[in-house]
């Protein structure tokens, strides 16, 4: 299929309300951006998200404000002065209505506005409290401030980003944040799964550290287990790495197993990288690793994408080329699937059409993406 020529479904009016969290009522407090996040995967899983604004800064800075409003989706909005005490008279009204609270403020500041989860129970006690921070409620960093690429590097995923030549860096998505996030929902859903059978509201919590701590799960074995862990590790294996092809595409070849690597060395005709004494292992390989790593990159770079492409798939050696987030969009395979969908919203200056991706869960719909995209004010909306 044409990546030019790709259809996107667009998504206008919810196509099917059956949806796995349909009478969840939830209060989101949250800020850009693991929050946002928890709440609009809830909200897509059709929960009724109802987010509270702050009525002097209601909206994001400018320049992420469109970026940041893409997980508002699915939610309806109230504003408050939650330091007033009319705004808290109303949100005390919410919490009693709600089946989950979400916030991720800096540990404390709920406990300085009345709202940390104590006095949250005791307003409704059957509710799930949801917090997202830095470094969490307690230990020696609670008190700290924590943006994404502060857990990123807290978490020990810089140390293993980036050439190793280089200094470490985060990585190009903002991991922390989105792994957070969707561990918050995920914590949220079994707290009401858990209180459906025994009545009783907990109080959830990730946190940014925590989250990319969790990731690193693999390297953290390794370390446990005597093995080295080095920066840029994928091309620090022979047979795989990142390689240019001669149209100036990138492709990620991962070609390393003992299954593959014999067939890899085949078709660039480098037998002996696989069958000569001295190359027949891949430890005995590893000593190899500049030269077969020279070998693999001048074929590729002999080769189009779609030829390097084409002889993987055949070979059955795992390999991607390296998408830009153009290609991403109009990816024929996330199309065919409908994890990219289209939606009208505001911008700055006028209304335009964004392409996004959809949620990744399946069989879950994700029909209702744009029930409340433009971030709909309720009855309850006045500047308390």
């Amino acid at each position: 299929m044409s990546r030019d020529r790709v259809k996107i479904k667009k998504m206008t009016e919810p196509q099917n309300q059956n949806l796995a969290l349909n009478g969840v009522k939830i209060i989101d407090l949250t800020r850009a951006l693991a929050g946002p996040i928890c709440s609009s995967l809830l909200a897509d899983m059709g929960a009724e998200v109802i987010r509270v604004e702050n009525p002097d800064n209601g909206k994001e800075k400018p320049q992420v404000d469109i970026a940041v409003r893409l997980h508002h989706r699915n939610k309806k909005s109230v504003t408050l002065n939650m330091r007033s005490e009319k705004g808290k008279d109303m949100l005390r009204r919410l919490i009693e209505w709600a089946d989950v609270l979400i916030e991720n403020f800096k540990p404390g500041v709920m406990q300085e506005m009345g709202f940390d989860y104590p006095a949250v129970k005791k307003i409704n006690p059957c509710i799930v409290m949801v917090s997202i921070s830095g470094y969490g409620q307690t230990g020696p960093y609670a008190g700290r401030a924590g943006l994404d690429g502060v857990g990123q590097a807290m978490g020990g995923l810089m140390s293993m980003t980036g050439p190793d030549n280089t200094p470490p860096t985060t990585a190009g998505a903002a991991i922390a944040d989105i792994a957070s996030g969707t561990f918050a929902a995920f914590g949220a859903v079994l707290a009401l799964y858990h209180r459906k059978s025994t009545g009783l509201g907990q109080h959830v919590e990730t946190t940014l550290m925590d989250s990319v701590a969790y990731l690193m799960s693999l390297q953290i074995a390794k370390y446990a287990m005597g093995q080295p862990n080095k920066r840029d590790a994928a091309n620090q294996i022979p047979g795989a790495g990142t390689f240019r092809t001669k149209d100036a595409h990138y492709i990620m070849i991962m070609g390393g197993l003992p299954q593959h690597f014999s067939l890899l060395a085949h078709l660039i005709g480098k037998d002996e990288l696989a069958t000569a004494p001295g190359y027949r292992t891949r430890l005995e390989r590893d000593e190899h690793l500049e030269e077969i790593t020279d070998a693999i990159k001048t074929w590729i770079g002999s080769q189009t994408i779609t030829a390097v492409e084409a002889a993987m798939e055949k070979l059955g050696i795992p390999f991607g080329r390296v998408q830009t987030i153009e290609e991403l969009m109009v990816d024929p395979h996330l199309i065919a699937r409908n994890r990219i969908t289209e939606v009208e919203v505001d911008g700055q200056k006028k209304r335009c059409l964004l392409r996004i991706p959809s949620c990744p869960i399946r069989p879950a719909r994700f029909e209702s993406l744009a029930r409340h995209w433009a971030n709909i004010t309720t009855t309850f909306t006045e500047k308390f």
